[in-house]
């Protein structure tokens, strides 16, 4: 959920889905070096690319530099990119092999090549994701970001493949007493698992993410996915009330409007579908959203549709946000010429 999902891979062969992140003196952070986690809380992934590699030139056995580069070129479904940020994440577990940001930086690149490669050598990876995971909880057990990945791959991978409910579980039980606030999000997630919605809700409301940005990101894939179910049960009002909510406690996030618009293009609002997908490109973590593909569609429910066109050709162009948007929006763009 993740994040920030963050981290949200998916693969449709074997119904796979990561999303992307706390009592004050349990919370773990993946970076010692507080300039990193700012950056990476904040989503500034150029910057932290460049602070990282600044870093590098004076010391290139850094280890958390390498975890920095690594995680600074895994924000993009790039091939070539996210190659450069595998090399980083293996340096960086060659370097410092007890440092646990080196693994879950690794999970973070592979979380994102799996949406690009074939459904086959998808399954294949998954064995190794989980292997990252667990090595980087192993090192910090207190690394909330790494426990939540691996809670949503024990969830929603086939049981066949290693998915378990009662894995997932465990992970969760295991900080109910140290993380209160993070095992709530967990409960909530393995509840949605089960379809069993309003206990979920229940849970969710009752997060307190505090500073802690990768629960902040879980927080609000939570919230997205709720809105979801209750957006289908034709429950719009639930729907309306849950996105307002998330954006009053993170009202500098993109994720709220985004959702808002999402909710007001299935009641045909689209004048106000826009207007939301507006606001959320000013918001923070708004490069990873498929704004112009949701634009593109609002557009053209209003009859715009120059200006769907190139919403469209914009959408298309977006490596930031997962190739399955820039598939649809590939051939919304084929449609309309």
């Amino acid at each position: 959920m993740l994040s920030t999902l963050f981290f949200r891979p998916a693969v449709a062969a074997v119904g796979l889905t990561l999303v992307l992140a706390a009592s004050p003196a349990a919370q773990a952070a993946l970076f010692k070096d507080a300039q990193f986690q700012t950056l990476l809380d904040a989503g500034r992934y150029e910057d932290l690319d460049l602070v990282a590699k600044t870093r590098l030139k004076g010391k290139p056995d850094d280890a958390q530099a390498l975890a920095a580069a690594a995680m600074a070129s895994s924000d993009v479904y790039d091939a070539q990119r996210l190659d450069a940020a595998a090399k980083f994440a293996q340096a960086c577990r060659e370097r410092e092999p007890r440092e646990a940001a080196c693994y879950y930086a690794a999970a973070e690149v592979m979380g994102h090549q799996v949406q690009m490669i074939s459904p086959l050598k998808a399954v294949g990876m998954v064995g190794r994701l989980k292997e990252a995971l667990h090595k980087a909880l192993e090192l910090d057990p207190t690394l909330y970001a790494a426990r939540s990945k691996l809670v949503q791959l024990y969830l929603f991978t086939p049981q066949m493949l290693g998915g378990s409910m009662a894995k997932a579980k465990a992970l969760e039980a295991e900080i109910r007493a140290s993380q209160p606030d993070q095992a709530r999000l967990l409960r909530s997630l393995t509840l949605a698992s089960a379809e069993k919605w309003p206990e979920a809700e229940r849970e969710l409301l009752a997060v307190r993410a505090g500073a802690d940005g990768a629960l902040q990101a879980d927080v609000r894939e939570a919230y997205s996915q709720l809105g979801r179910h209750w957006m289908k049960e034709q429950q719009f009002d639930k729907a309306k009330a849950l996105f307002q909510q998330l954006q009053r406690d993170q009202p500098g996030k993109a994720m709220a409007a985004y959702c808002l618009a999402r909710l007001a293009m299935d009641q045909q609002q689209y004048e106000e579908a826009v207007r939301q997908l507006e606001r959320a490109k000013t918001l923070g973590g708004a490069q990873q959203l498929p704004l112009d593909h949701r634009l593109g569609e609002a557009l053209l429910g209003l009859g715009d549709k120059a200006g769907a066109k190139a919403a469209f050709a914009r959408a298309a162009a977006d490596k930031r946000v997962r190739p399955n948007y820039t598939k649809d929006a590939r051939k919304s763009l084929a449609e309309l010429d």
